[in-house]
């Protein structure tokens, strides 16, 4: 019996010890993780600075948002399948996301391209990522990752993005013969509301009423047109006279 009682009292104590050390360990300077540094890299840094300028008040930017906070399995899989379906998209995530200020709705998702997208693992992940945020509307934009981005570049390339609501991929070689849309719809981006008009119609699409726009820059700078109030969500534009 005294042995016994030798053996549970150090058993306790040999326990007290290693729960102290592990006490100990978490509150000293050897944690289990570290910081990463900076949230974004260079690369991701510059394009953020030219899309905050790209786009006006009307919109808000988000970066590094996880998938699975963009979209989430449909109601078609089945109840097996709706977990695994939501580990899938949880594990990823986009670099940016840009938004409706007011309501914060989803306007569309960018993307930078760095070298490792000709990888088959990378390639395999972009495609599915754009394929699931095609199934949910989503649109989404890519552009190579490099140091510095023109303002101009970008906007054209949100404007077309925000108005096809398709996948677009700008090219290193095309990047500078992105062609404006037919006028007036390259315009919104350049453009800024003016006072509201006794004749504005209402929206031939949404019935919403409709805002006229000035443009003052681009190919249709210093025109005039109607677009819906309600944009990006309808994005019905009306040429004037």
């Amino acid at each position: 019996m005294n042995t016994l009682f030798v053996i549970f009292v150090a058993a306790i104590v040999v326990g007290l010890i290693i729960t102290m050390k592990l006490i100990l360990a978490q509150s000293g300077d050897k944690t289990g993780y570290e910081n990463r540094g900076n949230l974004f890299t260079p690369a991701e840094r510059s394009f953020l600075g030219v899309l905050e300028q790209a786009l006006d008040s009307r919109y808000r930017v988000f970066g590094k948002v996880c998938l699975g906070d963009l979209i989430k399995p449909a109601k078609a899989f089945a109840a097996d399948m709706q977990t695994a379906a939501q580990n899938r998209i949880n594990q990823k995530h986009v670099d940016f996301v840009v938004c409706t200020a007011n309501e914060l709705a989803l306007v569309g998702v960018l993307e930078l391209d760095d070298q490792s997208r000709g990888r088959e693992d990378r390639s395999g992940r972009d495609e599915f990522v754009d394929q699931a945020l095609a199934m949910a509307g989503i649109p989404v934009l890519r552009f190579p990752a490099k140091i510095g981005y023109a303002v101009q570049e970008v906007r054209a390339g949100l404007a077309e993005m925000m108005l096809s609501g398709t996948k677009l991929c700008v090219a290193p070689a095309a990047q500078k013969a992105i062609v404006p849309l037919i006028p007036p719809l390259d315009a919104i981006l350049e453009s800024y509301p003016v006072q509201p008009d006794a004749d504005a119609p209402p929206c031939p699409k949404c019935s919403s009423a409709m805002v006229k726009r000035y443009s003052v820059r681009g190919s249709n700078a210093g025109r005039f047109f109607w677009a819906c109030s309600t944009f990006p969500m309808c994005r019905q534009m009306e040429e004037i006279g």
